[in-house]
């Protein structure tokens, strides 16, 4: 019998597929290629990326917030510091990770603003390198150079030796007035009128006490200092014997007015203990020959009519 028409076939290749089989799955291919083209240099770019970024990542630090200066303590210190934020790749390996790791400690030297706080800034106070000598106290007052000098008073003169190193005092000299010595009295003046002797006055107001006998001020963290040296003061509490020093006071001085302290004869000093808010202010050449101040209605004690009552007004 007769075959059927079938119509035109398409043409078959090798394998059996026809062309337009063959076009998909070229096509297909290609996409399957190409994606995985791009996952392959994705994937390497991001690992360049991230070795990149590896050592910017941010991690936090203890930085110096204000200066710190050589010899405060860490407990101190840890007011002057701040934590923030730095690239990993500029953390120090010894970088503190928290105030405690230097608290009991104190700095070996003066640390400047945004310095990354480190273990190896601060040591022990019994570490030999953490000891301030007592030069280095002559800290410059209004761009001045410092120096220490000593003077001797007894316990009247200094204030009962109630003195303590830290302290501001007032140093007075005693010495004959001008007005009333003899021989300056005006004609006429019968001497027997007068009252003479030794006037008190000021030779410089609130001066800094370094030390009173060799009691200095504390360093910073010294309490904590454990030392078996005998003869060290530093941390140290007054001995039995600091009573005697009492009135061996050193203070902090400019050149030229430690030549002043030098030039007075050490009888004639006379102290008295001033507060720390104490604000100095000009006196003048008292004369006992006129008015004094328990004659004056308008003074009468030291602290004006009232008396200490007046204690806070203005």
């Amino acid at each position: 019998m007769p075959v059927p028409d079938l119509g035109p076939t398409l043409p078959l290749n090798p394998r059996g597929f026809t062309v337009s089989q063959r076009r998909t799955l070229i096509l297909a291919a290609a996409i399957i290629v190409g994606a995985l083209g791009a996952f392959l240099v994705w994937n390497y770019v991001s690992g360049v990326e991230d070795k990149a970024n590896e050592g910017t990542q941010l991690v936090s630090v203890y930085l110096v917030s204000q200066p710190i200066a050589r010899g405060t303590s860490g407990n101190e210190a840890a007011a002057f510091i701040k934590k923030d934020s730095i690239p990993r790749k500029a953390v120090p390996a010894n970088a503190i990770t928290s105030p405690e790791d230097i608290a009991g400690k104190v700095a070996l030297y003066a640390l400047s603003p945004n310095a990354v706080v480190l273990n190896d800034m601060f040591a022990d106070p019994s570490d030999p390198n953490a000891r301030q000598s007592f030069s280095e106290r002559l800290t410059r007052i209004n761009n001045e150079d410092q120096v220490a000098i000593s003077i001797q008073v007894d316990q009247v003169r200094g204030v009962a030796g109630l003195i303590q190193p830290g302290d501001f005092i007032n140093i007075m000299i005693r010495k004959v007035s001008e007005v009333t010595a003899p021989g300056t009295l005006p004609e006429g003046v019968d001497p027997s009128d007068v009252l003479f002797g030794e006037q008190a006055r000021y030779l410089y107001q609130k001066v800094e006490v370094l030390a009173v006998g060799q009691n200095t001020v504390p360093l910073a963290g010294a309490a904590a200092v454990a030392t078996n040296d005998p003869n060290s003061t530093v941390g140290a509490p007054a001995s039995p014997g600091a009573a005697q020093d009492a009135g061996l006071i050193t203070v902090m001085v400019p050149t030229r007015a430690a030549q002043y302290l030098a030039s007075v004869d050490p009888g004639n000093f006379y102290l008295s203990l001033v507060a720390r808010d104490f604000k100095p202010v000009a006196q003048q050449v008292i004369d006992f020959n006129s008015t004094i101040p328990g004659e004056d209605a308008a003074l009468l004690t030291p602290y004006g009519p009232s008396g200490p009552e007046s204690r806070g007004e203005n």
